[in-house]
């Protein structure tokens, strides 16, 4: 058992808890809680190392007998440890460190969705649970938005990391993947002052949707590739919607009008 708070896997916890630095030049991110980790059993991404402490249910406790048949390190640390380290405010008793993998953009693409400096960690997961509920293809994110292993996302993303490719890039080669000659896909940008509602546009034609920071909505690259400004048309009082729940209604309208 580790009870040491020196423990070099403790450490290695807490620095990737903390910095985004580590988690970038180490290639690792944490994974919380039974769900997550039943996940990534099912998707075998490589797992570097297991903590669990003695409030682990039933159901965890049988996961983790998965994870000794495939000769994966386990030790148990207290659980007075486990609510250091964890991130949440009630830990399950279960945090993995895990590889980060790179899944396979499709070459066909027709189902884009582009984040523009989403800043809230909490924002971006959701965006990326709505974008594999509406089977996005790939999920591309702009500068400047928050990072997406980051502990908040990955729990806020419910296994949508597991699912959907998920890159960092550029606005060069965003407008390379939007404005392919071979595959150009209709580039959507949401944007609460665009005059064209989103009721009112086709999305059965291959697409890629912006949607833009909480704060200022879509920049000025975002607004440079857009075949249409779209907005969602609000009756009521309020003057702007959250970035995830905007993400979430385009999303699905567009799954509205294919699957309808």
């Amino acid at each position: 058992m580790i009870t040491s708070n020196q423990n070099p896997k403790i450490q290695t916890v807490r620095a990737l808890h903390q910095q985004t630095k580590e988690r970038k030049n180490s290639g690792l991110f944490i994974v919380e809680g039974v769900r997550l980790f039943e996940e990534v059993l099912r998707v075998n991404w490589k797992i570097e190392f297991i903590l669990y402490s003695d409030n682990l249910s039933p159901r965890g406790l049988e996961l983790l007998e998965q994870a000794i048949e495939r000769k994966i390190t386990i030790d148990e640390i207290p659980f007075s440890l486990m609510k250091k380290i964890a991130d949440t405010e009630h830990p399950q008793g279960l945090l993995c460190v895990i590889h980060q993998t790179q899944l396979t953009v499709p070459q066909n693409l027709d189902f884009v969705l582009i984040c523009d400096s989403i800043s809230d960690p909490g924002n971006l997961g959701t965006i990326l649970r709505s974008a594999d509920a509406a089977k996005v293809q790939s999920v591309l994110i702009a500068p400047n938005s928050t990072d997406v292993f980051s502990p908040k996302v990955v729990r806020s993303g419910m296994g949508a990391h597991f699912h959907i490719p998920i890159l960092y890039t550029d606005w060069s080669e965003i407008q390379k993947i939007c404005k392919n000659p071979n595959n150009p896909l209709h580039t959507i940008v949401a944007s609460a002052d665009a005059n064209l509602s989103c009721w009112n546009v086709d999305m059965t034609k291959p697409i890629a949707l912006i949607v833009g920071s909480e704060a200022y909505g879509p920049g000025k690259e975002a607004q440079a590739l857009a075949d249409s400004m779209v907005k969602i048309p609000m009756p009521g009082s309020s003057e702007s919607l959250n970035a995830a729940i905007a993400a979430s209604i385009l999303l699905f309208e567009i799954v509205r009008q294919r699957y309808s």
